[in-house]
């Protein structure tokens, strides 16, 4: 019969190596438990009810429209001068227009439709835009820049803060 001191070993002793090993893929777990859960949890809907109010933006009207004024004196010049096209002013007058009155009013009138524009309280904006679309998308190149860039002058001048 065999002795019971051979049949028992002594202690196995690991490398250290091991012990990092397994924190590390024990940190990589915690790591991936914690990311699936902060991702997953439940998000606070912004609603008007807690939206943190803003403080109202000065705006200086004078200096808004002599700039947009001055946009629409350089798409005449660029026309007048043969180095754009009828339609490609007359996008250009009609983005001028629409960014003033988002610049001005917060009016989203420069991603609106046209027929989005219709259903809003801004009549002189929509009937302006109106008249602007045919020379925008003909290709003969019919309409006059000059009296379309006069119009939204107007436009521009005669807005109140």
């Amino acid at each position: 019969m065999q002795d019971v001191s051979e049949l028992m070993n002594g202690p196995f002793y690991y490398s250290f190596i091991w012990l990092l090993i397994g924190l590390l893929f024990l940190g990589v777990a915690i790591g991936v438990i914690a990311i699936i859960f902060y991702l997953t949890r439940k998000k606070e809907i912004k609603s008007l009810a807690n939206l943190k109010s803003q403080e109202p933006k000065k705006l200086d009207l004078d200096a808004l429209k002599d700039k947009y004024l001055a946009m629409v004196d350089e798409v005449e010049r660029l026309f007048r001068n043969h180095r754009t096209k009828a339609s490609v002013a007359h996008q250009q007058l009609s983005l001028i227009v629409r960014l003033f009155y988002y610049e001005a009013l917060g009016f989203h009138a420069d991603i609106l439709t046209l027929a989005d524009l219709k259903k809003s309280r801004h009549e002189h904006l929509t009937q302006i835009i109106e008249e602007y679309y045919p020379d925008e998308f003909n290709g003969l190149e019919e309409g006059s820049v000059a009296q379309s860039a006069e119009k939204a002058r107007e436009l521009i001048k005669e807005q109140q803060s």
